[in-house]
């Protein structure tokens, strides 16, 4: 103990303040921190230990080991029970790493204040290093070293390594003296109680809850798992026994109870449990589950229900509820009607519905089936429940009207399946009860095939083919057979193409009789007979009609199938079909064409029979063959007048009669027959001739371009062969020739050195006898018309200008200009044949002489592949031509002739231009007062140019230009030195 001095505490303080002025700036920190702690001291106190702990504070800033340490044990030797002394002393020691001084330090102050916090967190934030645990040797000796030096962390520690190797006894004994009520000890005991949950030792829970209970420690948590200790560990007997002291018994805890015996079985000990108990329950929904066990699991759950009195009112309801099962069970309806008065009015509705239906009350019953649907629009379940108990008491057309009601059906599920086949099914029984608006929305197509299916069923009787087609036109491979077959029913007359497809659909869904019968007869309706010849013959003999052998016949005759038709008619005769006109005129198809007289008899039997359209059709057939078109054209009308609409009929009379040349009635049967078919590419190519041969020029070209659009538009599903190609070109030159009306035509030949000649004769028209260097030609023609003077020809007026270079020998034909004008007459459309009368008058007076010309000229050899016109096909072609011409001059009483034979090669450049390399050989000859004769040959080469194309019109004009070497073998008023020339070829054509 310090003496104190005799010193105010003024003179204390007054001195304190004077060091603390005079301290030195590096002190300033230190002094703070000095001045500002509270040590718990009494000023005077604090005056005399301020120094030291000053420089404690100092040195061990400065980490001066020795100075901090001894002035801090100091004070504490001074001061030994000052917590905060003994505080900062534990901290130095730590600070220099002396934590078992500062461990013993802590634990000798713990002794003399064992519950003071400050120092408990002190002594737990020192880091101890822990020993393991590994059995239970190292646990006891560690437990021996521990109670040696006891505190809260070390025993603390050895209750876990105690519970960790499951020796629940050690840990229990660490709970003793003060540490059993320090927070520690309440968390080793927790610790405890948990491992004794885990390792299933029940009773040792059991007796550590009994002893919190005692200790009134008991928490409610705690409460519920002794609860569940006793539930798992099955111990019956000591929960009831806590039960009946009012321990673990709240009302969940006895629901629970109760639950866990049914859970396992324990019938009697859950009877006499429910028995005798009675909960008193805090919230309704308590109560209902006691009600629930009550009705489900007591001896007598009538009774128990009725002695039961329910507190709330929704469980009083729900009490009534299975006093209302019970009844309707007993089929009480008058009981049941009794309770329900007793509810409230929205509430039990399937009950109230249950007890109308028996009760016979129609109205009640259909609107409390609507109440219930539309409280639940997508319960289909239910819906389903209602309809069927409507039906089931005789109310069908309730029914019905429910079902309407709630249609279309939610989800696509079996039960909205179940529903629409119930009320289509009603719906066909009661067709009456849809209106025209439900009856549009019923036939709207649901989400899948096999509602669509059942809507089309529904659909199916009143023959409404646009919305079968509508619901099954998708053609989803999960149709049925039936709908198969009825969409091709639907399809067949509109599309007959996938009525087909659909009978066949339905025939492998489902391979009847009548399913193959009905792809048969399809297929010969849409003229694919090999379908239809061999689905007869997967059919077989015995089950077919003799209307259907007759139709297999037909089948295979018109497939061209000879073994299938004799077959089947070697049928018809057993079952001797012979007497009659189809037999007749099938046989008589064997012998076509290799036998027309057998045919014809067979013919004339059936005719003989039974006078049928295409018995006459087909003896005209045979007429036409043999070239008796007189007796074809009466066979065909005859024909006609059975079936005065058959367009076949009308055509093939059309062919027969312009094959007799009569073009006019010929035309009216063809128009007839493309009335009917305007699509028909033969009817249309033939009308464009017939028109042409009739002059018709706009019906010509108004033919001629259908012809081409057909072409075109078939070119857009398969691209052109050649030989389309060709004919859409020919159509075109023809569209563009019928039109012309005016022709100009420019040709000219120059030698190209002066002593170089040229036959005039190879220039019809000049001077007869004449040869030039150069000649020169311009010619205009206008067609007057055709059918003129004999039907087919054509007459023309021209009118042209010619002129050479005489005996001048001059570049330029500029000499002895003539100015020729005439009539040219073609007689024949099928060939290049040309008659003209020419009137020749000179244009220079003082040379030459009017004169007229009679003149004949042809060509042959240059149609179709080998004309000059233009190729659509291939790089090029060969062209030749054997031209011959004679002229006679009246005046003069001259003549002039000349033949002449081309070959040349078109090699295409350009899409309208071609290189052409020829030859040619000529003979010319004159009469005058005696005969002469000459003959050339030359070769050459041409650049061929075509314009003035369109979308309808070929190429309307040509240029030519060329250069040619001409050797004369034996020339007219020629030298023998001047035999070879050469010469520059122009022509133009427009």
């Amino acid at each position: 103990m310090l003496t104190t001095p005799r010193v105010s505490h003024l003179t204390l303080l007054s001195l304190l303040l004077t060091t603390a002025l005079v301290s030195l700036p590096v002190q300033a920190d230190e002094h703070q921190q000095a001045t500002q702690t509270d040590l718990g001291l009494s000023d005077y106190h604090r005056f005399i230990i301020f120094p030291h702990f000053e420089k404690a504070l100092r040195a061990q800033k400065n980490n001066d080991e020795k100075t901090a340490l001894s002035e801090f044990e100091y004070m504490h030797q001074q001061f030994p029970d000052n917590i905060a002394i003994t505080l900062y002393l534990s901290e130095s020691y730590r600070h220099f790493g002396h934590h078992d001084k500062a461990l013993q330090l802590l634990r000798q102050q713990l002794k003399k204040a064992p519950n003071n916090a400050q120092l408990q967190s002190a002594y737990a934030a020192i880091p101890v290093e822990i020993t393991p645990i590994n059995n239970l040797e190292e646990l006891l000796t560690q437990e021996r070293q521990c109670h040696s030096q006891p505190d809260p962390l070390c025993r603390s520690r050895i209750g876990q390594s105690a519970l960790n190797l499951a020796k629940l006894d050690i840990a229990d004994r660490q709970l003793t003296g003060s540490f059993a009520d320090s927070p520690q000890g309440a968390t080793l005991r927790e610790a405890i109680l948990q491992r004794a949950v885990y390792l299933k030792q029940w009773q040792y829970a059991d007796e550590m809850l009994m002893q919190l209970h005692q200790q009134r420690t008991l928490s409610a948590q705690q409460a519920q798992q002794w609860f569940d200790i006793l539930l798992a560990a099955q111990r019956d007997d000591r929960l009831l026994a806590l039960q009946s002291q009012g321990l673990i018994n709240s009302p969940e805890q006895q629901i629970g109870y109760a639950n866990s015996l049914i859970a396992r079985n324990e019938t009697a000990k859950l009877q006499n449990y429910l028995a005798n108990r009675h909960p008193s329950f805090a919230n309704a929904a308590q109560e209902k589950s006691w009600l629930y066990l009550l009705t489900r699991y007591s001896k007598n759950p009538a009774q128990s229900l009725s002695q039961f009195k329910a507190q709330f009112p929704q469980n009083q309801h729900y009490q009534n509820g299975f006093k209302l099962a019970d009844a309707l069970k007993a089929k009480d309806y008058a009981t049941a009607q009794r309770l329900l008065a007793t509810l409230p009015e929205n509430e039990w509705l399937e009950e109230r519905f249950t007890v109308s239906l028996a009760q016979g009350n129609t109205t009640q019953s259909r609107q409390l089936a609507q109440r219930l649907s539309a409280q639940q629009p997508k319960n289909m379940a239910l819906l389903d429940r209602l309809s069927y108990q409507l039906m089931q008491a005789g109310k069908s057309k309730t029914a019905a009207q429910l079902l309407l009601s709630s249609y279309p059906f939610s989800a696509s599920t079996i039960a909205s399946q179940n529903l629409n086949t119930r009320l289509f099914g009603l719906l066909t029984r009661y067709p009456e009860l849809a209106s025209p608006e439900q009856i549009a929305r019923l036939s709207r197509p649901l989400s899948t095939p096999s509602q669509r299916e059942i809507q089309a069923a529904w659909l199916a009787p009143n023959g409404q083919c646009a919305d079968i087609q509508r619901l099954l036109g998708d053609m989803s491979t999960s149709y049925s057979a039936n709908s198969w077959n009825l969409l091709a029913n639907c399809y067949q007359k509109t599309l007959p193409g996938l009525a087909l497809y659909a009978y066949q659909q339905s025939a492998q869904r489902q391979p009847s009789t009548n399913a193959l019968r009905a792809v048969a007869y399809q297929a010969y309706q849409t003229e694919d007979y090999a379908t239809a010849v061999r689905t007869w013959a997967d059919l077989s003999p015995a089950t077919l009609s003799d209307q259907d052998i007759m139709a297999a016949a037909n089948s295979a005759q018109a497939a061209g199938n000879q073994t299938a038709l004799q077959s089947w008619l070697a049928q018809a005769q057993s079952r001797n079909l012979t007497h009659s006109e189809a037999y007749w005129w099938l046989h008589a198809q064997r012998f076509i064409p290799n036998d027309p007289d057998a045919a014809l008899a067979d013919l004339n039997r059936a005719n003989h029979i039974q006078p049928s359209a295409r018995v006459y059709a087909a003896r005209a057939n045979i007429y036409r063959q043999r070239g008796e078109y007189a007796q074809a054209i009466t066979e065909l009308q005859q024909a006609l007048k059975l079936e005065p609409n058959n367009n076949d009929i009308q055509a093939n009379l059309g062919y027969t009669l312009w094959d007799n040349g009569d073009v006019a009635p010929a035309r009216e049967m063809l128009q007839q027959a493309n009335q009917t078919t305007p699509d028909d590419p033969a009817l249309l190519k033939q009308l464009t001739y017939v028109n042409q041969r009739l002059a018709d020029i706009p019906q010509t070209r108004h033919y001629a371009e259908r012809v081409i659009d057909d072409i075109d538009n078939a070119s857009a599903l398969q691209p052109m062969n050649e030989q389309t190609n060709q004919q859409r070109f020919n159509f075109r030159r023809l569209h563009e020739d019928v039109s012309r009306r005016w022709t100009f035509n420019f040709d000219t030949v120059l030698g190209l050195r002066s002593g170089a000649v040229n036959s005039a004769n190879n220039n019809v028209g000049g001077q007869p006898g004449q040869s030039y260097r150069s000649f020169g030609q311009l010619e205009a023609e206008y067609r007057i018309g055709s059918n003129m003077l004999l039907e087919g020809d054509q007459l023309s007026a021209y009118s042209r200008v010619f002129t050479g270079t005489g005996t001048s020998g001059v570049f330029i034909p500029s000499k002895d200009p003539m100015w020729g004008t005439g009539i040219r007459w073609k007689p024949l459309s099928s060939q290049v044949f040309f008659l003209a009368l020419e009137q020749q008058i000179p244009l220079d007076r003082h040379h030459g002489e009017s004169d007229v010309m009679i003149r004949a000229s042809s060509s042959f050899l240059n149609s179709g592949k080998f004309s000059d016109a233009w190729h659509p096909n291939g790089n090029g072609w060969l062209a030749q031509n054997l031209y011959l011409d004679a002229a006679h001059y009246i005046r003069q009483d001259n003549q002039a002739y000349t033949a002449d034979y081309r070959i040349s090669w078109h090699q295409k450049i350009a899409a309208n231009q071609t290189i052409e390399p020829y030859s040619h050989v000529q003979y010319n000859g004159f009469n005058g007062d005696s005969f002469q004769g000459a003959q050339l040959a030359g070769i050459g080469v041409r650049w061929n140019i075509w314009t003035g194309e369109s979308h309808y019109d070929a190429w309307q004009h040509r240029m030519s230009l060329g250069l040619e070497y001409q050797n004369t073998f034996k020339g007219i008023n020629q030298h023998i030195g001047e035999r070879n020339s050469a010469f520059i070829t122009l022509g133009v054509h427009w």
